[in-house]
């Protein structure tokens, strides 16, 4: 193995960006928070990303995927010291801020970083998967403490969080630094130019090309439907009179289906990819239905999304990676900055409903969003196979 590989392996694998989800929601709520306006942060992000993601995957194909690497882990630690020492509204806000920044500065060059560095391209659907099957797994492995860590202390899975991304960050600092982009640029004038006909060529190759322009639409409505759904977990736990100290035991076997499921995912490319996604797509619609069921068995239905986290990014990001030959970074960002943009409009909507209306018609509400969606896409595929066959005769 390669040295690149072997510390971006360490550094992937360490970097645990999931460590407080299983108390995230509790902790803001018992700092005043409401669920309106725990979803109106993620919106924030959302917009941030929109204006942020396609600059810095610019930057990361003109300077380097290194560079930004280290960047997205150095604001995901800093927004964990925010959150951490002082959680007011603001503070809260100023979080997301660089939860933002550490989602635009890996976007792409994650995915780009590895699939440059492989020798068979063709296994870049393997080793992501089996990187994020191992992330799952230690994710899991310190969830199973954090309900428990977060009962003697609520700082506690903070501070383990950033112990982690720490370790994390010292793996990223021995990267090399690779880039697809090698034209010496020696004016500020020739790097403005670059960066708008890099913006220039992404767009115009993700609206040019049907399957990626497929492929970005569908990223769009999953990441909706994931944030969406999983943002109310721990709001259904309550419900169902879960003690907090129980939640990281429960993630850790939602993580523990995510890392089986990304080991998997690989297989999953002998069949049909649009009938594969599009019953992804079905699951995440029943999911919430399932959730409203009073019987104690649907509780098992929680595991789907998570299912989808294990096997969807490592086949997608491989499809996508083939659709492109240049600007990966930029393209991937690109895609990024389009799927926030259900996110952004309808999030705060999801929020209120909770509110206002309870959990019940919150669930609902994602519930048609996402088969309007399904019905969108699927009429989309349809016809784009219809006018593909009018071409070829």
């Amino acid at each position: 193995m390669n040295q690149n590989l072997f510390y971006f392996k360490v550094y992937k694998i360490l970097f645990l960006t999931m460590l407080i989800d299983p108390i995230f929601v509790v902790y803001a709520y018992s700092e005043g928070l409401s669920a309106n306006q725990i979803f109106i942060l993620t919106s924030i992000e959302a917009v941030l990303v929109i204006l942020l993601e396609v600059p810095t995957g610019v930057i990361s194909d003109l300077f380097g995927y290194k560079i930004s690497i280290i960047l997205s882990v150095l604001c995901f630690i800093l927004s964990n010291i925010i959150i951490m020492i002082c959680p007011t509204f603001i503070n809260f806000i100023l979080c997301e801020i660089f939860m933002a920044l550490y989602k635009v500065f890996v976007s792409g060059a994650d995915e780009t970083y590895l699939y440059l560095i492989l020798d068979n391209k063709d296994e870049y659907a393997k080793v992501f998967g089996k990187l994020e099957s191992i992330s799952f797994i230690l994710t899991g492995g310190f969830s199973i403490s954090i309900g428990y860590l977060y009962s003697i202390n609520k700082h506690y899975p903070f501070m383990l969080s950033i112990i982690t991304c720490i370790l994390s960050l010292l793996m990223a600092l021995k990267l090399e630094n690779i880039r697809e982009y090698h034209q010496e640029i020696k004016s500020v004038k020739e790097l403005s130019e670059e960066f708008f006909a890099n913006v220039k060529r992404g767009f115009k190759l993700v609206f040019k090309r049907k399957k990626l322009r497929w492929f970005i639409s569908y990223s769009a409505v999953v990441s909706f439907s994931l944030i969406a759904i999983m943002q109310t977990y721990q709001l259904f736990f309550l419900a169902r009179r879960i003690p907090v100290k129980y939640f990281g035991l429960i993630y850790f076997l939602l993580y523990m289906v995510s890392s089986i499921s990304s080991k998997l995912a690989h297989y999953f490319k002998r069949f049909n990819k649009y009938n594969m996604f599009m019953l992804f797509l079905f699951m995440l619609g029943l999911t919430p239905l399932l959730m409203l069921v009073p019987a104690k068995i649907f509780v098992v239905t929680i595991i789907v999304p998570r299912i989808i986290i294990g096997i969807y990014p490592s086949i997608m990001n491989e499809y996508i990676n083939k659709e492109i030959t240049m600007d990966r970074a930029t393209i991937f960002s690109i895609r990024s900055l389009l799927s926030k943009i259900p996110q952004v409009v309808l999030l705060p909507y999801v929020g209120y409903l909770i509110d206002n209306k309870g959990l019940e018609y919150s669930l609902i509400g994602i519930t048609i969003c996402l088969f309007i969606a399904s019905g969108i896409l699927l009429g989309t595929h349809i016809l784009g196979k219809s006018s593909s066959c009018i071409d070829a005769s």
